[in-house]
């Protein structure tokens, strides 16, 4: 005869049942997890891209106070119209004809319409010439609200990272100082503004889940950018103090073995632009500056 205790099933049963669900709730919080580490990578991954956009926009925008391009040559284009020559050219044979009898020019043009066309040229942009070409405050204001409208969007990312209300805050007012200064046309503190928005993106980087080669660039660049926007109020103190400081972190990729390993020369000829920029800093001068921080710009970008 077979006994069943009843008691004891029923708590072997409770207790199966308890661990069951325990286990079903640790399963559905490593789901969470999972979702939400996900979640915070693509998060972390747009904003070093947005990152980028506002190195780029701000970058470009510095140079374009002192008519600097990165390429040695600039696309120009100039409107003619091909009637205007014609009318010209046409004029002289209708005086010549008698009176009330049009010329035979003007009888093959008579029905005509002027023809405007575009005449596009390269011309060479030397960078030692740009301080002596004008400022386009057009375009100059138009880069800045580009850049104004996208902050809307990257200051609601970054937020979602948790990054310092100050610093997101910080971004904004000196964006404001920015506008002002170039609605005012006012070309050295313009450069100085730009400057410290652009300072704010190491801090963001370092914020977040960034390897240590982007945020050491980030510095190394900003450093130079406020070197950059010195040179014209001849604060050459300042431009020299920067450019140390721009070594100085340059130094952590160097010792970066993973990272200088699949980029040795790029790495290489940086640094040895930074100490020709440096040494060339004995001369204060301008033009001699702008051509040195070009090449430098133009390899830095390379990294």
């Amino acid at each position: 005869m077979e006994i069943i205790f009843y008691g004891d099933n029923m708590r072997k049963n409770k207790i199966i049942l308890f661990v069951l669900f325990l286990i079903t709730i640790l399963l559905m919080l490593s789901g969470c997890r999972t979702d939400n580490n996900d979640l915070n990578n693509k998060r972390n991954e747009k904003v070093l891209q947005e990152m980028d956009y506002l190195d780029t926009q701000i970058v470009s925008l510095l140079n374009k106070l002192n008519n600097i391009t990165l390429q040695n040559y600039e696309v120009t284009s100039k409107e003619t119209s091909l009637g205007e020559e014609n009318s010209n050219d046409e004029s002289g044979s209708g005086k010549a004809s008698q009176e009330g009898q049009p010329s035979s020019q003007e009888q093959a043009n008579s029905g005509s319409e002027n023809t405007n066309i575009t005449i596009s040229q390269m011309q060479e942009s030397p960078v030692m010439d740009s301080e002596e070409k004008t400022i386009d405050w057009n375009e100059v204001k138009n880069s800045i609200e580009i850049i104004n409208d996208s902050w809307a969007v990257i200051l609601l990312d970054l937020s979602s990272l948790n990054v310092n209300n100050s610093e997101i805050l910080g971004f904004s007012n000196t964006l404001d100082d920015t506008i002002i200064s170039i609605k005012q046309e006012n070309k050295e503190t313009t450069l100085i503004n730009l400057a410290k928005l652009y300072s704010y993106i190491p801090v963001y980087v370092n914020e977040i889940k960034a390897p240590n080669n982007i945020k050491n660039i980030k510095q190394a660049k900003s450093y130079l950018v406020n070197a950059y926007s010195q040179v014209s109020l001849d604060n050459w103190t300042e431009v020299e103090s920067n450019i140390v400081q721009c070594e100085k972190t340059y130094n952590n990729i160097l010792n970066d073995i993973e990272y200088v390993k699949d980029k040795e020369y790029k790495v290489n000829r940086t640094y040895v632009l930074i100490n020709e920029l440096k040494n060339s800093l004995v001369y204060k001068d301008k033009s001699l500056f702008y051509v040195k921080y070009k090449n430098l710009l133009e390899s830095i970008n390379t990294l």
